[in-house]
């Protein structure tokens, strides 16, 4: 038997789209032996403000930062549609699109714990699995969807849906609110953090257009 596609759906602002992004997207296509991770920028997000960047800004830093790469995809699902970006209604339409995929939702462990307010959380896990990318300063509610806890990475190839895996995230000093920080001040081609977290193509785009000045 033909083995299914495996496609993640990586979720966020991506205001801007940084290293520890992409570090993440791709050790996680690794570690859980995906076919491909999709970059999904919302349009509007339900629980943070509108970006201050356009949605053509935020794709095209997105499509400079992943080219490297075979394994990422930029997927405008959520941008096309416009208004607030509802998972369910996200993963129902690539469902709909990729029925033959096995679908994964890539989320933080501040946004799993707050999963039981999310829209339509038992149908979610009834379209995918979810992958909780964890961080030591954050306690993971072993309270939410605990019969769903995946034992391993094979636990999700074994089954179509419905598993909950935790994934321990890098250590990674970049964020999105940081970054934006230090292009607001001067000199920031020579930023050294700026180098280090944002990729070379994704800095000059930001200077050629004054993002966040």
């Amino acid at each position: 038997m033909k083995a299914s596609h495996r496609l993640a759906l990586f979720g966020g602002t991506f205001n801007p789209v940084h290293n520890g992004h992409i570090a993440l997207a791709r050790h996680v296509a690794a570690h859980f032996s995906l076919d491909q991770v999709a970059f999904l920028p919302c349009f509007q997000p339900v629980h943070r403000n509108v970006p201050n960047t356009s949605v053509e800004q935020r794709k095209k830093m997105i499509e400079l930062a992943i080219e490297p790469y075979s394994e990422l995809a930029l997927d405008c699902c959520e941008l096309d549609r416009n208004g607030l970006s509802y998972t369910v209604e996200t993963l129902t339409e690539k469902k709909f699109e990729h029925p033959d995929s096995v679908l994964y939702w890539i989320m933080g462990a501040d946004s799993f714990n707050s999963f039981l307010c999310w829209k339509n959380p038992e149908v979610i896990l009834q379209l995918a699995h979810l992958i909780v990318c964890t961080r030591p300063d954050i306690s993971i509610d072993e309270t939410i969807y605990p019969q769903h806890y995946a034992k391993n990475a094979d636990d999700l190839m074994a089954n179509q849906h419905g598993k909950i895996s935790f994934y321990q995230e890098l250590d990674n000093p970049c964020s999105s609110t940081r970054i934006r920080q230090q292009l607001a001040s001067a000199n920031a081609t020579e930023n050294p953090f700026l180098r280090q977290c944002l990729p070379q193509p994704v800095l000059e785009f930001t200077q050629l257009y004054k993002l966040y000045e």
